[in-house]
């Protein structure tokens, strides 16, 4: 079993009943649910862990979740007595929080500036990933009061193509989809305890058509700026007449256009396919965790797969 320990108010807490840590490039904020005992030998009060105290939750030493607790509980029986404690990454609060920018209108805006800006209302930090060339500037951008952190920066990731995730200590960073690849392949009979396969092509469409706008300037002007146009097709939708049309928000230019279109395609046909694999144990085999959004090779005959696929 590995090492998970809770660091609270200076105090580092383990030797946990049950333990529960999730991370996921769609929820933006990782998080934790610890069940622990009441009290233990030499120890006369109960732990003094409180909601909203920050936190650092750690696998053999190694950070996964620095944020704050959300949820203590206590129950008891005349057999037993159980507390659990949850929480999440500090940047849950961009989930749960209204933005309140410096304005509410940019112009000219780098991503990494804009979620800056953003995110500087919590206390946190934006970095680009590593080797990751920076999108070009958003020509207008607009926030609607009353929106969430968030969702103002799911919008403008996904004008250029990124994920917004947390980094595991606190900070968020603006990703491209696969950024690592792991050094361990899953495989039937092998290291797959269990698994399973779920496709959901609901969601899915054989034509993404996305429509903007452009501000008139001495370099880009008439039609071209007054209706810009991007398509991107996904092969493997086999219905012609199932057609996405995306209203891009703000001034956007056709790159920036044929980058949503096709930012579309390649999530939705991504989400529509999803396996979920049971492993022992929380770790590749050259001892470096399993983290959300690296590549894995999954070879399952009995699910028909053999495949590269992002975890999620």
């Amino acid at each position: 079993m590995p090492d998970v320990r809770l660091r609270v108010n200076g105090c580092g807490y383990g030797g946990w009943k049950s333990v529960r840590v999730t991370r996921g490039i769609e929820s933006i904020a990782g998080g934790f649910e610890l069940g622990y005992a009441d009290r233990w030998p030499g120890q006369a009060s109960p732990w003094p862990i409180r909601d909203e105290d920050e936190c650092t939750l750690t696998i053999d030493g190694e950070p996964v979740i620095v944020g704050y607790i959300d949820r203590p509980a206590r129950s008891f029986d005349a057999e037993s007595r159980t507390l659990t404690v949850s929480g999440r990454d500090r940047t849950g609060a961009l989930v749960d929080c209204s933005a309140v920018p410096p304005a509410w209108e940019f112009r000219q805006i780098p991503l990494l500036t804009l979620a800056r800006r953003i995110a500087d209302q919590f206390g946190i930090p934006v970095s680009l990933q590593p080797g990751l060339t920076p999108p070009s500037s958003l020509a207008k951008f607009s926030i609607d009061p009353g929106e969430t952190a968030f969702d103002a920066l799911s919008r403008a990731c996904a004008v250029a193509g990124l994920l917004p995730i947390a980094d595991g200590r606190g900070g968020l960073v603006l990703a491209r989809a696969g950024s690592a690849q792991s050094t361990t392949e899953l495989v039937e009979g092998k290291n797959i305890m269990a698994a399973a396969d779920e496709c959901d092509a609901s969601g899915r469409f054989r034509t993404y058509r996305v429509l903007g706008q452009h501000a008139g300037s001495d370099e880009f002007s008439g039609p071209p700026a007054a209706s810009v146009k991007a398509t991107a097709l996904d092969a493997g939708v086999r219905r012609s007449e199932r057609v996405l049309l995306v209203r891009a928000d703000g001034n956007v230019t056709t790159t920036q256009a044929q980058t949503r279109a096709q930012w579309e395609a390649t999530v939705r046909a991504a989400r529509a396919y999803t396996a979920r694999v049971t492993l022992q144990g929380w770790r590749q085999d050259d001892g470096s965790l399993w983290r959300e959004n690296m590549l894995v090779r999954i070879r399952s005959p009995y699910l028909g797969l053999d495949a590269e696929m992002l975890i999620s």
